[in-house]
């Protein structure tokens, strides 16, 4: 009890003695900047690293086609690079030129 009536009697004492939640927060801000607590302890090591970024790598692709057009290589369920580029031509030409995909 003698705890208490200090903490009551001496008002800058009562942010110690408190047991609400707040209280404890706003000591720890005044003491510790909130970007002193986010701080790593020891340095990460290159192997340590190396096996975080291993999953980051490329992956193979698995849905590679040939276009039926060209034959050349294509994403399944993609327009072909190739096929594209020659239609996008012939369409901005206007159809002047008379080839027409077979």
């Amino acid at each position: 009890m003698a705890s208490l009536s200090l903490a009551a009697s001496k008002p800058f004492l009562s942010t110690f003695f408190s047991f609400g939640g707040s209280s404890w927060a706003s000591v720890l801000q005044e003491f510790f900047p909130r970007i002193l607590l986010a701080v790593p302890k020891k340095k990460v090591s290159h192997s340590r690293k190396a096996m975080r970024a291993a999953n980051k790598g490329l992956k193979d692709k698995h849905n590679l086609v040939h276009c039926p057009g060209c034959g050349g290589p294509k994403l399944a369920h993609h327009l072909c690079p190739t096929c594209y580029s020659f239609l996008s031509r012939l369409w901005k030409s206007g159809g002047k030129d008379e080839h027409r995909l077979s």
